[in-house]
């Protein structure tokens, strides 16, 4: 292992040790339970960059998020293209993935104005899916993108507040903001959509994707045990110092929400910040959290921040797309 490769290791050991032991523990059948479960986190490394990847290519994913997605936007591309006008945006793609979305986001907007004149700002945790979303994007050939502007975020995911008024200052006066592929069930809807009207302005236009509940709430948990979560969670207790055999993964209800976690089999010690923190066989790390609501209740929080609001769903209704204006 190089010195670099070795820095940037213990670099993200301590970064997570210390996010879950911030956020302190609670007590699960005698065990403690951490939890980190922000997005951020899960695209810290090009591993974790791939495994958020292979996630997105696995076939149900692709049927319940990515495939309905795309149905919905090309239905209602004429009023996202209305919505948005005449005048040069930017496109702020938060959590961008590979930045495919994004693009067929752009050609359905293209295709009803010949004119737009847009700058494509991706925002991620990570520099590889960041390099990978502007380069699947310049590679669509789009001539009416005519700038690229990329954000590498350290935050949250709402880090809109530190660049939204910065892009307005050059040419392009309107912000689109979309959050496609499910990103807002990664949050409290509450909270996420009061920060991002806030720090959005008059004229501004959001446009969000997200699975919604058909049926009885919080049921079939079977599949959100798929091996491929795992696949993308694992990185998170790799980057630890776990091992494979040391942790078994997990998923469950609970606060209303699915939490994705991994129980420890094995008493650890790990040091952090100059002191050792016991890690006991059955202790929980909870990496992830996903929200799921009712088109109604997706509809309300919406309508609760956005004077303007507009829900579509699916005809089977078990995917919605959301398009606001400020």
């Amino acid at each position: 292992m190089s010195g670099s490769s070795m820095g940037q290791n213990l670099w993200l050991h301590d970064i997570l040790l210390q996010g879950f032991l911030k956020n302190g523990f609670a007590k699960t059948n005698g065990n403690k339970s951490w939890e980190l479960s922000d997005l951020q986190y899960l695209s810290l490394t090009d591993d974790m960059a791939r495994g958020f990847l292979s996630f997105a290519t696995t076939p149900s994913y692709r049927k319940q998020f990515f495939e309905l997605e795309l149905r919905l936007i090309k239905e209602q591309a004429d009023l996202i293209s209305k919505s948005i006008g005449n005048e040069p945006f930017n496109l702020i793609d938060i959590y961008c993935g590979d930045g495919f979305k994004a693009s067929e986001l752009i050609k359905e907007i293209v295709s009803r104005n010949k004119s737009a004149e847009i700058c494509y700002c991706p925002l991620n945790a990570s520099q590889y899916l960041l390099d990978l979303a502007v380069s699947n994007v310049k590679n669509s050939k789009i001539a009416n993108v005519k700038d690229y502007k990329p954000f590498l975020s350290s935050g949250d995911g709402m880090s809109l507040r530190n660049i939204s008024m910065l892009l307005k200052l050059g040419k392009y006066k309107k912000n689109v903001v979309v959050l496609l592929g499910g990103v807002i069930a990664c949050f409290d809807i509450n909270e996420y959509l009061f920060e991002l009207n806030r720090d959005m302005y008059k004229g501004d236009v959001l446009i969000m994707g997200n699975g919604v509940r058909v049926g009885e709430r919080l049921v079939d948990i079977e599949k959100y045990k798929d091996k491929s979560f795992h696949n993308w969670f694992k990185h998170v207790m790799f980057a630890m110092g776990f091992s494979e055999r040391d942790i078994k993964f997990d998923a469950r209800f609970r606060n209303s929400r699915v939490e994705f976690l991994y129980k420890i089999n094995k008493e650890t010690k790990k040091k952090v910040e100059g002191r050792w923190i016991d890690f006991k066989s059955g202790d929980e790390f909870v990496v992830a959290a996903l929200y799921k609501y009712y088109s109604e209740e997706f509809e309300k929080f919406c309508k609760m921040y956005f004077t303007d609001s507009k829900v579509f769903t699916d005809k089977d209704k078990g995917y919605a797309l959301v398009v606001c204006k400020k």
